[in-house]
């Protein structure tokens, strides 16, 4: 004899409704515009045509700043010869100024540190006369 239990004696359980969920819609990803550079087209810059009157000042005005820059070169060029040794009292300087003062030195450091200084600016002030000379 077989007992077959029966299943009628059970009852279902109630199933409590579990509210569905809500899942929010994708959101649109919002992707920056590419930057677009914009190239400008070079300007040209159409140079007004000199009267004859204008080339012959302008010729006259690079005429003196070459003679000028010549003169600075020059000046440059004697400093470059000077000869300072390691001696101490090898050589001198003197300053005078308008009103009749003078100053006189032979501190050799300290004259090549004048004669240095003064090459550097003779040195710049040849830069500026030679950026002046243009077309």
């Amino acid at each position: 004899m077989v007992v077959r239990p029966s299943f009628s004696s059970f009852e279902p359980e109630t199933v409590e409704e579990i509210a569905p969920v809500e899942v929010p819609e994708p959101v649109a990803e919002v992707k920056p515009e590419p930057v677009v550079e914009v190239k400008s087209e070079p300007v040209k810059v159409v140079k007004p045509e000199l009267t004859l009157l204008e080339k012959i000042l302008k010729v006259e005005n690079l005429q003196l700043i070459i003679e000028k820059r010549a003169k600075l070169v020059q000046t440059r060029s004697e400093l470059e010869r000077f000869q300072i040794s390691s001696n101490d009292f090898n050589c001198s300087m003197r300053l005078n100024d308008s009103d009749g003062n003078v100053f006189t030195t032979s501190f050799t450091p300290g004259v090549k540190k004048v004669i240095d200084f003064l090459k550097s600016s003779f040195d710049g002030s040849i830069s500026e006369a030679e950026d002046k000379i243009n077309f």
